[in-house]
């Protein structure tokens, strides 16, 4: 992984995880304050309950005469009884300084709610009830929040890497690409273009023409402008140009291109038969012209040294067979994609097929691909959606 890429995966996981954080604290916060909430309206029914129930005892004992005695496991909360000068007379409270004046009052570890009587008994003017159930609740409920959202930050940052890893993929991949691409070109456009200057430079020495020469130099230049028609393929390909159907003999747009090819078959000791039958098509004359030019050029490329290539043309379907290095089964779907080459012993870039292919799928004409690993492929089309009716 280069810098760039180390630079988008970290810019990538630093937003991707701070604004997920953000927006679970968000939710964290909202919880906490609709639980607070909760707490709170829970704990003032509890405490006006057990005041109450203080109340209610003391009234038994009056009414019963008999002597009130306070037990603080009677009530689940804390209890004070004050007399009306603010002593203490019966308690049970973790915090002992009461503010009589205050109906509320709240500290940090508890929470005390305080009634006055009306008609105090027993010498109890005020009953102060305390909760310190809620502040605990309070800070377990905050302890719980921030080990959610350390959590939820740590896991929230493995799935942004992992995201990122796999949207970084197709990018690394396409780079990839064009990087094995660039270095193709150079490659296979240094090839006839050195072959080029070697017979130019051999014609300036003779002063003559060479037969042998100018074959050099017209197939070199048709190697170039096979490059070029992939180079321009690339760069046009994604942009909608105008397409132009007209009627086309289909039959001599072949018999071109087999014309055009014979010469780079010739140097391969490669033989190319013809058989072609007049068929007519609607289709842009470009693209047919492309058609049967990648599946020409394709078949000589990886044919083998002394065998041949046989085109046929007959009703509506035309089949290219060559006797080449075939392809396997696994590799059929996968050499009809940009890129792919079924071995770096040709040279090439991938792409005639990928040519092919997006061709047919624009004109729905039918690919079939049959092919022997090491004996040789066939590729056949059937033109029948294209194809005029004589």
């Amino acid at each position: 992984m280069n810098n760039q890429e180390k630079k988008a995966l970290f810019r990538f996981v630093t937003i991707y995880t701070f604004s997920s954080i953000i927006l679970v604290a968000i939710i964290a916060y909202l919880y906490y304050e609709k639980d607070m909430d909760r707490q709170k309206h829970m704990c003032k029914n509890d405490l006006e309950n057990c005041i109450i129930k203080v109340e209610s005892n003391l009234l038994k004992a009056k009414l019963h005469e008999k002597k009130f005695i306070f037990n603080a496991y009677d009530y689940q909360l804390g209890i004070g009884l004050f007399d009306s000068h603010g002593a203490i007379l019966h308690s049970s409270l973790e915090n002992s300084k009461v503010d009589l004046k205050r109906r509320m009052t709240k500290e940090p570890h508890a929470i005390q709610m305080v009634s006055k009587l009306q008609d105090p008994l027993f010498n109890i003017h005020y009953i102060v009830a305390e909760d310190t159930g809620m502040p605990r609740g309070k800070e377990k409920l905050i302890t719980l929040i921030m080990i959610v959202i350390f959590f939820s930050f740590i896991f929230i940052a493995f799935i942004g890497y992992l995201l990122s890893k796999l949207l970084l993929k197709p990018v690394k991949e396409k780079i990839q690409h064009i990087d094995k691409f660039i270095k193709d070109s150079a490659h296979e456009i240094n090839t006839p273009i050195a072959s080029l200057l070697m017979s130019v430079s051999a014609l300036k020495k003779k002063g003559v023409p060479d037969p042998k020469i100018l074959n050099h130099i017209s197939i070199s230049s048709k190697q170039i402008s096979d490059v070029y028609n992939s180079l321009s393929h690339l760069a046009f390909n994604d942009i909608e140009l105008e397409k132009n159907s007209v009627e086309v003999n289909f039959k001599e747009v072949v018999a071109r291109s087999v014309e055009f090819y014979s010469e780079i078959a010739k140097s391969k000791r490669v033989t190319i038969y013809a058989e072609l039958e007049d068929v007519s098509i609607m289709i842009d004359k470009e693209d047919a012209r492309k058609l049967i030019n990648n599946l020409l050029s394709n078949a000589v490329k990886y044919n083998k040294i002394g065998k041949s290539i046989t085109i046929t043309l007959k009703d509506t379907t035309l089949s290219v067979k060559d006797e080449g290095i075939g392809i396997d089964a696994k590799e059929k779907k996968a050499i009809l994609k940009r890129y792919h080459r079924a071995t770096d012993l040709f040279g090439g870039f991938g792409i005639g097929l990928d040519i092919v292919n997006s061709i047919c799928h624009r004109y729905k004409i039918t690919l079939e691909v049959t092919s022997k690993k090491h004996v040789g492929s066939t590729f056949s089309l059937d033109l029948s959606a294209i194809a005029l009716k004589t």
